[in-house]
């Protein structure tokens, strides 16, 4: 499990994720956007954006036994950018 603060929006975070990244699926709850990113059957990531002030909390899980793809060390950037650019 990892967690980010950023400046951004989570809409701003949203969409530049789902730019940056293959097979990603969002919906809303409540004021957070959740993200599932992998296939339908076998999800790779679970990424949550919460509004926070004027940016936003980003949390990220990773099931067991979740298959590699992306790779880890390329969904780190993904969000890094997404968190900062």
């Amino acid at each position: 499990m990892m967690y980010v603060s950023s400046q951004r929006a989570p809409a701003y975070i949203a969409d530049c994720l789902e730019d940056k990244l293959s097979r990603v699926r969002m919906s809303r709850v409540g004021g957070a956007t959740e993200i599932a990113v992998g296939s339908d059957s076998n999800t790779s990531y679970f990424v949550t954006l919460t509004p926070y002030n004027a940016g936003s909390v980003i949390k990220v899980m990773r099931p067991a036994n979740a298959p590699d793809d992306p790779p880890e060390p390329e969904m780190r950037f993904d969000i890094a950018r997404c968190a900062t650019s």
